[in-house]
C-alpha cells in the first residue's frame, strides 16, 4: 500500500515568489541526491497562484501583503502558505528508507541549511495522508 506525505511550505519573509520557486526546485535536487534510490516515487509540488501588487488589497495578510493569492472563495489568510507538496512512496519500508537517509545527522544538517535559504521553517507543516479518493471524468 502506498504511503503519502503532505507538506505545507511558506516562503521566507521578503523572498520573491520567483526566488522561492527557484530555490525550492533546487532543494528537491539536493534531497534527490541525498536520498538516491530511496527518493519518493513522486514529489509533486503545487504553487499558490499569486499576483504582485503595489499596495495591499482589502483582507491582505502581513505575510502576503503585496502578493495576494488569486482567490475563488475564502480569505487571504486561508492561503498564506506558498506551496503544497505530496510525496508518494511505494510502501512503508520505502518511506522508512527515505526518512533514514534524510534524517541522518549530516544529511539533516545539509537539508536544514538549504531550507533556511527559502523556507520559513517555523511555519513548515508535514503530515501523513490517509485515504485518497479520486473522482475522474
Amino acid at each position: 500500500m502506498t504511503v503519502r506525505v503532505f507538506i505545507y511550505g511558506y516562503r521566507k519573509p521578503g523572498l520573491s515568489l520567483s526566488t522561492f520557486r527557484e530555490r525550492y526546485e533546487a532543494h528537491i535536487d539536493l534531497v534527490r541526491r541525498i536520498s538516491g534510490e530511496d527518493f519518493p516515487l513522486s514529489h509533486r509540488r503545487t504553487y499558490i497562484a499569486r499576483t504582485t501588487v503595489d499596495s495591499p488589497p482589502a483582507g491582505a495578510t502581513a505575510r502576503n501583503a503585496t502578493t495576494p493569492a488569486t482567490l475563488l472563495l475564502g480569505q487571504q489568510s486561508d492561503f498564506d502558505f506558498d506551496t503544497t507538496a505530496e510525496l508518494t512512496f511505494a510502501d512503508q519500508p520505502s518511506f522508512q528508507a527515505f526518512m533514514a537517509k534524510v534524517t541522518a545527522p549530516e544529511a539533516a544538517a545539509q537539508i536544514a541549511e538549504d531550507e533556511e535559504r527559502f523556507f520559513d521553517r517555523k511555519m513548515l507543516s508535514i503530515a501523513m495522508i490517509g485515504e485518497v479518493v479520486e473522482t475522474m471524468k
